[in-house]
């Protein structure tokens, strides 16, 4: 035990769509040395943390056993005694359902400081994706957010005002049943919204007394809130995300390296749920190595995402970033470089790395780690790596759950990547590959999806240019 403990926060991560963090949460995630999670977080949010951060899985899923509220307090006041700094990570705001006033109760008993940052609450954020109106001047003025896990509703009816019931899709019978023996209209507008702002959200529009039977036909799971009011008619004709064109699909993006969120804007602007796997949490440069590289040399860019660990590592060693080294990669991937500010960049197929010089002197091909492995198994290692052996992601019970269900599309990047998918006996509709896999995915019987080859005009369309960051080349 430290003298001096660490700090926990309490930080709400909004309903699910990774866009909707707040800046602030987005910060303390990055320095935290202890994560502690819950169900309902989307796993890529989980890329914003320090490689080598702690991550601790506590999330409750329905009928099933997990880990009971004491065990969650012990955890955070066992790390911040140790000295870590501590984020308790939770789908929505932490105080409203949330239980972070009883977690804040526990730290503050315990003399260990903590911060509370709100999130975006699904009851508002969901309404918002469904294109429902919280309040409405001419409709609703008022509205009362609820808890449902009971299946008590102890409201009487109250004109121009809409009730959000959260945690009450198991009790909606009941639920039901009580508010029109309290003087609810029957035919009082109600819907449900499952998995609200994530790209496989469902709506379901009809009357209160209508509401039960409808969430029965249409299999409605959990997480999915109630609302009832007059305001749910409205977003029959606000209904934005749902009209998205890719809305519904679950695309799992599958790469070496994690893919930066601004690479996947794109996607998830379409009303795409995109989940970003990649073998390795982070790429990173071997310092050493771009200290001794000279101007002239090659570096490979097995993908786009390496280009940030070599401007920060070119940069970490005193390097001026106007002299980098000649860029080479993939002809597939060169235009996602060039869209990063990189205009002056050689396309090669990965198959000539291994053969006589045809992209310059062998000796000055330096390729990344995973690569230069697999090339020297077969040729002669004189071909330098700038990169070092990452950590790997490893999966746990919260990708496990997103993993479970089969996807729209599956895009494959690397052999790594294919092998991962392979060996999870994942499925997918359609599997987008890069092209230097076509041998290896022809040799193969897999058994779902239809694979295609994808074209550097069609991965430039589906993921979009974006710029990851602004490059200074001023004296």
């Amino acid at each position: 035990m430290t003298a001096n403990p660490g700090r926990v926060y309490l930080v709400g991560a909004g309903p699910g769509d990774p866009r909707l963090l707040t800046v602030h949460a987005v910060s303390v995630l990055k320095k935290a040395d202890v994560v502690v999670y819950d169900r309902l977080i989307h796993p890529n949010v989980l890329d914003l943390c320090q490689e080598d951060a702690e991550r601790i899985y506590v999330g409750k899923e329905h009928q099933k056993i997990s880990t009971s509220q004491d065990a969650i307090n012990q955890l955070l006041v066992q790390h911040a005694l140790a000295g870590r700094n501590v984020v308790r990570l939770k789908g929505g705001d932490p105080l409203l359902f949330g239980r972070g006033g009883e977690e804040a109760e526990v730290l503050s008993a315990q003399n260990i400081p903590f911060e509370i940052i709100p999130g975006l609450s699904s009851s508002l954020a969901s309404l918002a994706y469904a294109g429902i109106p919280v309040t409405h001047r001419q409709i609703v003025q008022g509205v009362s957010i609820v808890g449902g896990f009971r299946g008590e509703f102890d409201f009487p009816w109250k004109d121009k005002h809409a009730w959000i019931v959260l945690m009450g899709l198991d009790h909606v019978q009941q639920l039901v049943d009580t508010a029109l023996s309290h003087g609810f209209p029957p035919t009082l507008p109600a819907g449900a919204i499952e998995w609200g702002t994530w790209g496989n959200q469902r709506t379901v529009r009809t009357s209160l007394q209508d509401l039960p039977k409808a969430i029965h036909q249409k299999n409605l799971e959990s997480p999915c809130l109630l609302v009832f009011g007059d305001n749910v008619n409205v977003g029959t004709t606000l209904s934005w995300f749902e009209s998205k064109p890719l809305y519904g699909q679950r695309i799992l993006l599958a790469s070496t390296y994690p893919w930066p969120w601004s690479q996947l804007m794109n996607l998830r602007e379409q009303g795409a749920e995109v989940f970003n796997w990649s073998v390795y949490l982070k790429s990173v440069a071997d310092d050493h190595i771009l200290q001794e590289l000279s101007s002239d040399a090659q570096v490979y860019l097995d993908e786009a995402s390496l280009i940030e660990p070599l401007l920060a590592g070119w940069q970490k060693t005193g390097r001026d970033i106007r002299h980098l080294p000649t860029l080479i990669c993939p002809r597939m991937t060169r235009p996602l470089v060039q869209a990063q500010g990189f205009t002056e960049v050689q396309a090669v197929d990965i198959e000539e790395l291994g053969q006589p010089p045809t992209v310059g002197n062998r000796d000055h091909v330096y390729v990344p780690w995973e690569l230069c492995q697999e090339l020297s198994i077969t040729n002669e290692p004189q071909i330098g790596c700038w990169t070092r052996a990452a950590k790997k992601r490893l999966t746990d019970p919260l990708w496990d759950y997103h993993l479970q269900r089969d996807f729209d599309v599956a895009w494959i990047l690397s052999k790594q990547a294919a092998n991962w998918y392979i060996e999870r006996g994942l499925c997918a509709k359609s599997i987008l590959i890069a092209p230097p896999l076509q041998a290896f995915f022809e040799s193969l019987s897999l058994p779902c999806g239809k694979v295609s080859v994808m074209g550097p005009d069609q991965w430039t369309d589906l993921l979009g240019t974006h710029h990851l960051m602004a490059i200074d080349c001023e004296d």
